[in-house]
């Protein structure tokens, strides 16, 4: 009966990460980060399909049973370290996609999975990790917590990059990313211990499955939180922002919301159509992520012809001189002879201020459209 409980089990993690790998291609397709998620859930779903022939053939006695064991129990015992290298290539992807990261770094957690690796071809002559009996049985050895040790440096670095984020980002999105990967961190770890505790106990692995669905599930609420013309955040990452300034959350130095507004948009729209106006939204949404580069900064689309920018009240002058300038780059490079001009106004709070949200939005509002009238 046991058997069969963790044969459904291991059935019902198959499904949701088949389901989720067939409707991955509607979120964030072609990114880095997107490929190392799909491979992950692919290397996941490679042990579940593992785990399961193992469980089905233990105590089974047919030809090359035993055999057959051996191999498909060392491969088990390599994906054990190799969905967690996959974990860690994953994070570091989801927070360090546009940045730098450190090389040595990234070939330094190779060695775990080639000392896993080695060790996993030694133990078919000297068996410290498993063995299968004679009569096609399944038995940990004394040295099989090893497996386990080596896997730890792709549990904890992750970890340790998601409190840095956390600690030194002022980019209220991130920050919340970086929050639920430490919350949801915890339950394929729990499972992994419970495992290795109480042998017979298979947990380790559908809460990884668990895991990664709620990864999923956040992904489909970025689409939702996602203008689909232009890809940036939309409305809704805006009242998040302005619950985040509501709470205190932006503390320390001051901070700024910038407005912009497209001049003469509707003119735009009724003399040259709106496909035309759909290229020039995307093309200042282009030159708002450029202008953005390299600051911690929230880009999006707050509606209609109008965008709005959270970022530092020290970059703030930065960012909207690079936007100007990456303006007249595009008027003088334009073929169709539409000038393109923005209205910008800004508003500057602090976590201390005492100002409402309303009060910072109206003084922004305010700015911006007093640059349009001049």
């Amino acid at each position: 009966m046991v058997e069969i409980l963790y044969l459904q089990v291991n059935l019902v993690g198959m499904v949701i990460i088949v389901i989720m790998l067939m409707n991955q291609q509607t979120i964030e397709n072609g990114t880095d980060r997107q490929k190392a998620f799909r491979h992950l859930n692919y290397a996941v779903l490679s042990v579940l399909i593992l785990d399961t022939i193992m469980w089905c053939i233990d105590g089974k006695n047919f030809l090359f049973s035993q055999q057959i064991y051996w191999v498909f129990a060392s491969i088990y015992y390599f994906f054990n370290c190799f969905v967690g290298f996959m974990w860690y290539v994953y994070i570091s992807k989801f927070f360090f996609q546009w940045k730098k990261q450190s090389k040595w770094l990234f070939f330094l957690m190779h060695v775990p999975m080639i000392l896993n690796t080695f060790f996993i071809v030694l133990n078919l002559k000297y068996p410290f990790y498993f063995t299968i009996g004679e009569d096609t049985v399944y038995a940990r050895e004394r040295f099989f917590i090893i497996s386990f040790l080596v896997a730890i440096p792709y549990i904890v670095i992750p970890f340790i990059q998601c409190i840095k984020v956390y600690e030194t980002s002022d980019n209220i999105l991130e920050r919340k990313d970086c929050a639920l990967i430490l919350k949801i961190q915890i339950l394929p770890l729990v499972g992994a211990i419970i495992q290795v505790l109480f042998y017979g106990i298979s947990l380790m692995w559908i809460s990884q499955v668990l895991t990664l669905l709620c990864f999923f599930i956040n992904f489909q609420n970025k689409i939702i939180s996602m203008d689909p013309l232009t890809q940036l955040n939309n409305r809704y990452q805006f009242n998040v922002c302005l619950e985040s300034i509501d709470k205190g959350i932006f503390k320390g130095e001051m901070n700024s919301i910038v407005f912009i507004d497209i001049d003469k948009f509707k003119g735009i729209n009724d003399r040259f159509g709106h496909v035309v106006g759909d290229r020039m939204l995307i093309q200042v949404s282009n030159i708002l992520v450029r202008a953005c580069k390299g600051d911690d900064t929230i880009v999006g689309r707050f509606g209609g012809d109008e965008f709005y920018i959270f970022c530092k009240q020290s970059a703030k002058e930065q960012i909207i001189g690079r936007i100007n300038r990456f303006v007249q780059e595009y008027n003088a490079g334009d073929v169709h002879g539409i000038e393109l001009s923005l209205s910008i106004g800004a508003s500057d709070f602090h976590g201390k201020d005492r100002k409402t949200t309303q009060e910072i939005l109206a003084l922004a509002d305010k700015a911006m459209y007093k640059n349009k009238i001049k």
